[in-house]
């Protein structure tokens, strides 16, 4: 619960709950979709205009670090464990292992759309190894061109610190393909 706990630290947070649920938006024209399916198989059943990705980077699994957020939503109360109190794994994304950029490409490589728009950012320079992004930005670049032509945009982003690692220059990337 760390990085959440990190996430909302010096935030004014009400004690009050409330319970939204999230209805997909629905027009003649669009439609979004809310899947927890592994976004690789989701991929293939997939055609649709435009799709953005927004993959794990680093060998934090997003499912053991903001577990609680995920709990509610599932309204679950799972058993923790040790002294950061996380849940048994559950969900594990290829996306933190070694093997991300081949998933990855995978992924880029059987989407079905106009237009893929990737979000990432620079943490592939981090001292900590759990930081450090498990594709780099060379990795994404060749998977995205393969597909058409891509633009790259940036911008200066306030970026999440253990302590470990100190950013003087962090971004957010954003790559938007015209998929040919």
């Amino acid at each position: 619960m760390g990085h959440y706990d990190a996430y909302i630290k010096g935030h004014d947070i009400p004690d009050t709950f409330t319970f939204d649920l999230i209805a997909p938006y629905k027009s003649k024209k669009s439609l979004i979709f809310i899947s927890r399916e592994d976004s690789n198989e989701f991929a293939k059943k997939l055609k649709c205009d435009i799709v953005y990705i927004d993959p794990p980077y680093n060998s934090r699994q997003y499912s053991r670090f903001y577990h609680v957020l995920e709990n509610i939503t599932c309204w679950r109360k799972p058993e923790l464990h040790g002294v950061a109190l996380k849940p048994d794994p559950e969900n594990m994304s290829d996306y933190c292992r070694n093997k991300a950029k081949i998933v990855f490409k995978e992924l880029i490589d059987s989407l079905d759309c106009k237009y893929i728009v990737v979000s990432y950012n620079n943490t592939y320079e981090s001292k900590s190894s759990s930081s450090k992004n498990k594709m780099t930005l060379e990795d994404i670049e060749t998977a995205l061109s393969a597909r058409g032509e891509v633009q790259q945009f940036e911008t200066s982003h306030n970026f999440f610190n253990a302590g470990k690692t100190d950013f003087n220059d962090h971004k957010e990337l954003i790559f938007i393909v015209k998929v040919k």
